[in-house]
């Protein structure tokens, strides 16, 4: 059953290749981190969320606010997923939602996203019950749009369906959402304490930064597997 409908806008993708056993001690015993060629991965995504609603509500009464979500690549079984290290949120009343509905890790955030040229992305968690996060960027995206291709690495970091989340007993959500269009990106990215803040080591290599400018998201009501 779909639970909420949005528009993304503004979505920056940037991924990282991380130590495999750095992250498995961040990430539930109960998942298996998901690998790309041997490889291991974390990912920001910054963006602003349009118009959250229920299906059927007009678009008039949702709720706006932007967001960066830290996450890794996981499965459970044969199911390929994402599961969430932190989400940074500029709306208290997001924040309460998804760790009481969802019991996702939300920390209420000052977060302010520019599409201008260049494009800017700042982000510095508030909460005095949390660990000190912050997340910037500015960027250029460039050249075309493309859809990632069948067995890429592009499709492996950005397709996902499913979302778990184990601290509530597994939890599984599922999203519906087009492929992704993806520009590639110039700028520079700010991103060490996100690290930090989930006790991860910060990355050496430079990361792989894509860009899309709208997408449209159904998500359905979380259902809960060990029942």
């Amino acid at each position: 059953m779909r639970a909420l409908q949005f528009t993304w806008r503004d979505c920056l993708f940037v991924h990282w290749r991380v130590d495999s056993r750095d992250l498995r001690t961040a990430v539930p015993d109960s998942l298996a981190l998901d690998t790309r060629d041997g490889q291991v991965w974390v990912s920001a995504l910054a963006s602003t969320i349009e118009d959250a609603r229920p299906p059927g509500v007009p678009a008039r009464f949702g709720m706006t606010f932007s967001q960066v979500n830290f996450r890794t690549y996981v499965r459970l079984g044969h199911t390929p997923g994402i599961y969430f290290l932190s989400l940074d949120t500029s709306s208290r009343l997001a924040t309460r939602v998804a760790r009481t509905l969802y019991r996702l890790p939300y920390y209420h955030a000052d977060v302010a996203i520019d599409s201008g040229n260049p494009h800017r992305v700042r982000s510095r968690r508030v909460g005095v019950d949390a660990p000190p996060a912050e997340f910037e960027a500015t960027y250029r995206p460039a050249g075309s749009a493309t859809t990632p291709e069948s067995g890429s690495l592009s499709r492996f970091l950005a397709e996902r369906y499913r979302l778990f989340v184990p601290q509530a007993g597994m939890l599984t959500t599922r999203v519906e959402h087009d492929p992704w269009y993806l520009y590639e990106v110039d700028g520079e990215v700010m991103a060490e304490s996100l690290f930090e803040a989930v006790g991860l080591s910060i990355p050496d290599a430079e990361p792989r930064v894509r860009y899309c400018p709208r997408m449209e998201f159904r998500v359905h009501a979380p259902t809960r597997l060990d029942e």
